[in-house]
């Protein structure tokens, strides 16, 4: 039986909480539900992903130093509770965090039925000192005395969100989506005529915005380990405030001119289509889109074992390497053992079918009910 249905994301940015949203809403809009993906704004390169048949609704509020500020975002809580009574939907779907404490408040002042299921996509363990930890726990509480189901993207995260109050039975564990396989855009990217410039071989990829915990510094250092012994390119797809000490520390390690730093790339076909491996430096991920994303285009992997999401990827180890986080010579050793002896396609493409849109898709529909 269709239901009305209602995403609910911040804004459609680049992050993967962004893009599952817009999956998971154009999946159920393709099975006959009346889907409805509702944000506060609907700039950012997620947005050319949604499908025709998903009605979308934007406040265009505009976005300041990463937020919307107090006095809008206790008027756009308002906003979105006036909505919610307007559009009556059966299920509620929500992310991250941010958006979740908001959808709660809109549905009771709503005073909404509808079933809720928010959506955790990040280490909830990572509040920082104690005034801090209190406050995420308070705020979770409120979400969890709402939620219907919480949804947490891997085991660790709901581990994280049971630590929070929310009660284990409540929570299903629900893996990120891939999004649907795309051929490179065939566009001209002068990140690829700098990369050929850079002589011969093997091309280490990563992708991810560049903040401290991704830890690019530590596949940094781990690059420059493996130059020492082989030629190597590396390629650092994402843009971020640490981009100027990113390239300033690699030129420190003399490897400036064997790593590119080409800011985000719009086309992630093109940047899977020239590694030979991709690594993830990460110190914390609640999933790592990236990893299935590098594995269904045919290129092995090599992650920090970083909570939560690598290790249950990668399947305690059988489809991707998984190193100690900030260990750079551990990484090292695993890039060139990967390099050398990478893992075969075939079980690289086995392991991806297991994130495919439409199989999350179906978990995404089980909590109609």
């Amino acid at each position: 039986m269709a239901k009305r249905i209602v995403f609910h994301i911040a804004s459609l940015g680049g992050g993967g909480a962004e893009r599952v949203f817009v999956l998971m809403a154009n999946e159920l809009a393709a099975r006959g539900h009346d889907v409805t993906l509702f944000t506060w704004n609907a700039q950012g390169p997620n947005a050319a992903l949604l499908s025709g048949s998903v009605r979308l609704i934007d406040f265009g509020l505009p976005v300041r130093e990463g937020g919307y500020g107090k006095a809008a975002t206790l008027k756009s809580t308002l906003r979105s509770a006036r909505l919610l009574r307007r559009l009556r939907p059966d299920a509620v779907y929500s992310a991250p965090e941010f958006a979740n404490l908001v959808m709660a408040l809109a549905l009771m002042l709503a005073r909404s039925p509808a079933r809720f299921f928010p959506s955790f996509h990040a280490a909830a363990a990572l509040s920082s000192g104690k005034a801090g930890a209190k406050l995420a726990k308070l705020l979770s509480r409120l979400v969890a005395a709402r939620a219907t189901t919480a949804i947490a993207v891997s085991q660790g995260v709901a581990a994280d969100l049971a630590a929070l109050g929310f009660p284990a039975s409540g929570i299903a564990v629900i893996h990120n989506p891939l999004p649907p396989a795309a051929a490179p855009s065939g566009r001209g990217h002068a990140w690829r005529g700098a990369l050929q410039a850079m002589g011969e071989g093997p091309v280490v990829a990563t992708a991810g915005r560049l903040v401290p915990v991704k830890d690019h510094r530590t596949l940094l250092e781990a690059f420059a380990i493996l130059r020492a012994r082989r030629p190597a390119r590396l390629v650092v797809f994402g843009d971020g405030p640490l981009a100027g000490e990113l390239s300033a520390f690699a030129a420190d390690l003399g490897i400036g001119a064997d790593v590119l730093f080409p800011g985000y790339v719009d086309d992630p076909a093109a940047c899977y289509a020239d590694a030979d491996l991709f690594v993830l430096s990460s110190t914390s991920e609640g999933f790592g889109n990236v990893l299935i994303e590098a594995m269904a285009a045919g290129v092995p992997v090599v992650s920090t074992d970083a909570p939560h999401g690598p290790r249950e990827i990668l399947a305690d180890g059988r489809f991707g390497a998984l190193v100690p986080v900030g260990d750079a010579k551990a990484m090292a050793a695993a890039m060139e053992a990967m390099l050398d002896r990478p893992t075969p396609t075939a079980l690289l493409s086995l392991r991806a079918g297991d994130f495919t849109a439409e199989k999350i898709g179906d978990r995404y529909e089980a909590l109609l009910g």
